[in-house]
């Protein structure tokens, strides 16, 4: 007879099944055997070697910087829920197995959560013992905290799923990023100073946890949202190299089908042209679907808290670092234009599509480019530097965009 753990069980199962043949088409022994092992080995002898001494480099990054890390790391990951479709049929009327399959689904992410929290401060253990001046006591507590806030946002940011949609649900993920960002390097610096603060913000960490697990468990009627979240949880990875292969995928519609931008498909160029389509269909393409726009200014946000962690100069150094990082962000949506069935009726010259690639490339990622360089110039207040390095930019900006465009 079939029980929830049973249930539980051979659904985990399954996924890590699906998840190891999604990478096998990835790391096959090939790949394996001339990448991944060599490289495993050039890491475990780098870790080693940091054990010994630490990296010179580190001097010019404070511990703020070194936290922009291990926010990425907090951020990674949602609560995932053991639901399928079919459970629409077989489980929507027994809320007992529904509440079953969450409760086991809250523990296997826990105990999930604390393995991963472990081995990442493990990871990057040389810097923060030897270079940042942490004693063991304290590398204990920090990996609490790690393991208390990381736990604690995946659950949040699904309960928000639940209560806001839209650009609402983007506006509170990216208000919810900063607040955490401000709260670690907060508790870490009552932790170095060996506050009395640190142990009532700790405990208020493992009270908000346990609040947060409670509301997850007796939350009601969201199992059509579970199914849902546990489906694109599940396809992430696939998504991921289709988006990277320039594959194209159907958008998922919703009933508010009205775009943010662009609703009336007015005309971007006047002079019409094949290049200039192809630049407005990928434009068009990539703003109407507001989760692109959301994802673009979470990216920008988070490389925000980036710069306000170093000195003045190393601001404008990683501000230069920017450039081709937002461009390679933004390729996979021009490969996804490219790639849409209606582009691909038309016959393109390799030209046009090249000169296409460059220009929208270069368009989609200078407002971030625009707006980071103004971060930077408001917090460093160096108008001479900001004369000679936005030119540089911009110049910079269409090298890196033809280059990636050549390999689209």
């Amino acid at each position: 007879m079939t029980t929830i753990r049973k249930l539980f069980w051979h659904r985990l199962i399954n996924g890590w099944k699906y998840q190891y043949s999604v990478w096998k088409t990835v790391f096959d022994w090939i790949v394996a055997l001339y990448i991944v092992i060599p490289f495993s080995a050039i890491f475990i002898d780098a870790y080693l070697g940091w054990w010994r001494q630490v990296p010179v480099e580190l001097n010019y990054i404070p511990i703020n910087g070194f936290l922009v890390i291990f926010l990425v790391f907090l951020w990674s990951g949602t609560l995932q829920v053991f639901v399928e479709d079919a459970d629409q049929i077989f489980l929507f009327q027994r809320k007992i197995w529904v509440k079953g399959l969450i409760k086991y689904s809250l523990v296997y992410y826990m105990i999930k959560n604390l393995l991963v929290s472990l081995l990442f401060s493990i990871v990057w253990a040389p810097f923060l013992l030897l270079h940042y001046n942490f004693t063991t006591h304290m590398f204990v507590w920090l990996t609490a905290i790690i393991f208390l806030l990381k736990a604690s946002i995946g659950i949040l940011k699904q309960l928000l799923e639940f209560r806001v949609q839209g650009w609402k649900l983007g506006l509170s993920k990216t208000i919810l990023l900063f607040l955490t960002g401000v709260f670690l390097r907060q508790i870490v610096s009552l932790l170095l100073n060996r506050s009395i603060l640190f142990s009532l913000t700790f405990f208020t960490l493992i009270t908000a946890l346990i609040w947060l697990i409670y509301q997850r468990m007796f939350i009601s009627e969201t199992l059509l949202e579970d199914i849902s979240m546990q489906q694109a949880s599940k396809l992430k990875f696939t998504n991921v190299l289709l988006k990277y292969a320039g594959t194209y995928t159907k958008k998922t519609t919703t009933l508010r089908t009205s775009p943010w931008l662009f609703q009336n498909s007015n005309i971007i160029f006047k002079q019409r042209n094949p290049e200039n389509s192809l630049v407005e269909i990928c434009i068009k393409s990539t703003l109407r679907h507001s989760s692109n726009i959301i994802f673009y200014f979470q990216v920008i946000g988070a490389y925000v808290l980036v710069l306000t962690a170093y000195p003045p100069v190393l601001k404008w150094f990683w501000w230069g670092v920017s450039i081709p990082f937002l461009i390679a962000m933004v390729k996979p949506f021009w490969l996804e234009s490219l790639n849409n069935p209606f582009v691909s009726m038309f016959p393109l010259r390799p030209e046009i599509k090249l000169s296409a690639a460059i220009r929208s490339l270069f368009l989609m990622a200078l407002p971030g480019e625009i707006i980071l360089a103004l971060i930077v110039l408001l917090l460093t207040r160096q108008w001479l530097f900001a004369l000679i390095l936005f030119p540089l930019g911009f110049f910079l900006s269409k090298f890196v965009a033809k280059k990636l465009a050549m390999f689209s």
